[in-house]
């Protein structure tokens, strides 16, 4: 699969990352990793813990997303 030709939402995109982050923490053991990984976890109704963490994610995204393209 060709990074390239992926699409995800910025939903998608938190998600796999935090799939990322929860399987480094099985192959590393890292204690301070899972503390992150539990802080950024969402909820049922697909919120963070902390509503700026989620408006930080946003911002995170704006930087690498190229310019002129659409939410």
């Amino acid at each position: 699969m060709s990074a390239a030709n992926m699409t995800m939402t910025v939903e998608q995109a938190y998600r796999a990352m935090l799939a990322f982050l929860e399987r480094e923490v099985e192959l590393t053991e890292s204690s301070d990793l899972a503390d992150l990984v539990s802080e950024y976890k969402l909820d049922a109704d697909g919120q963070t813990r902390d509503p700026a963490l989620w408006e930080e994610w946003l911002t995170a995204v704006d930087k690498v997303r190229p310019q002129g393209k659409p939410d």
